[in-house]
């Protein structure tokens, strides 16, 4: 019996530091929270190019749209041949072998579908498929449908997003939600605000993310921070950028710092 009284005492333990946002759940949460907003940057970045048809004099025609995008794109990537591009209709398949890009995109592999249409009230909508897409030091399984807007010079874009990848670290999340990329096309900056569900390696959680920027060969700009609000009344782990290599976070009582992959 005393080797079930140890299990049920270590069981509780373990609920409590739960609860709590204890040390190893808190930094968990952390690292977690970064692998959302780097996922969420480099899935930001390709979107962007592909999405691109909101800054031409746009036609009525999707499959116009389609055709600009896909020459604009494959006019973009470098190397050169590393897009193998073909067009059905309103449809654009992107095949991508080690492209670089616009917003610091680098080592783009993989196979995107885009299909394009006129977005209700203005703008273009592209909605983006694929699967073991890798850019960034991340690999995205991408299903989003992208919004793009641009008035005055300053072009944004509305993601409904429901998909997953891996991060600079190698941790695995999934997400489900909505956030709105601004796009700084002079200086190829990317910022986001936003909230979806995150799935983590060990934890799930609502995500909050204001503020957070990242640019071409950049940290995340200072000023930016992610809320994780873990279910079950477990509470949550804030995270903060100041433009270093180094993030801070915050849960309950604990607090720690987070080493970013970034810069490169």
């Amino acid at each position: 019996m005393s080797h079930l009284k140890n299990l049920a005492s270590s069981l509780v333990v373990l609920a409590l530091a739960a609860s709590c946002g204890g040390g190893l759940d808190a930094a968990d949460g952390a690292d977690d929270a970064d692998e959302s907003a780097s996922v969420t940057s480099a899935e930001s970045a390709l979107t962007s190019d592909l999405s691109d048809e909101v800054s031409q004099p746009m036609s009525a025609n999707p499959e116009a749209l389609a055709g600009g995008a896909a020459k604009r794109i494959g006019d973009r990537l470098k190397a050169s041949g590393c897009a193998v591009i073909t067009q059905s209709g309103n449809t654009v398949t992107y095949v991508l072998t080690d492209c670089t890009g616009p917003y610091g995109l680098v080592h783009v592999t993989g196979t995107l579908t885009a299909v394009y249409t006129r977005a209700t009230g203005g703008g273009v909508q592209v909605v983006v498929t694929g699967s073991g897409v890798k850019a960034n030091q991340a690999t995205l399984s991408i299903n989003a449908t992208v919004v793009a807007t641009e008035n005055n010079g300053v072009k944004k874009a509305v993601v409904t997003a429901n998909g997953s990848g891996t991060g600079p670290r190698g941790a695995t999340v999934s997400r489900t939600g909505d956030y709105t990329a601004t796009y700084d096309t002079v200086n190829e900056c990317i910022t986001i605000d936003g909230s979806w569900e995150t799935t983590g390696a060990i934890n799930k959680a609502s995500t909050v993310v204001t503020g957070y920027k990242r640019c071409k060969g950049s940290c995340p700009a200072a000023g930016g921070t992610i809320v994780h609000t873990y279910p079950g009344n477990r509470g949550a782990v804030t995270l903060t950028y100041d433009g270093s290599a180094v993030a801070k976070w915050a849960g309950a009582n604990r607090t720690g710092t987070v080493n970013l992959k970034c810069g490169q």
